[in-house]
């Protein structure tokens, strides 16, 4: 068994937060970059591609009260509150 001396620090980079939510890149081993969203206790992890399409779905239903997700894993439901703050965080990212 290696220990984590043996594991390669990946260096990670916070894109946008609110009081619940986080956004945050990892350069993975292979020189991917994946994305994360933290979303309370659910971690929801993404590639390039997948990410794009995520945030294109959130942003065109930025208009709804509240919403359902439904990804390939499971389903995100957001009452009205959470939809609000997931919104203003979809809002700091470039």
């Amino acid at each position: 068994m290696a220990n984590n001396d043996d594991m390669p620090e990946i260096p990670v980079e916070t894109l946008a937060e609110t009081e619940n939510y986080t956004v945050w890149t990892s350069e993975e081993p292979d020189g991917e970059t994946s994305f994360h969203i933290e979303l309370g206790p659910v971690t929801a992890h993404f590639f390039d591609e997948e990410w794009d399409e995520f945030l294109d779905m959130i942003r065109a239903a930025a208009d709804e009260e509240e919403a359902e997700v439904e990804l390939d894993w499971g389903v995100l439901f957001f009452d009205a509150d959470e939809w609000k703050e997931l919104q203003a965080l979809i809002k700091q990212l470039h």
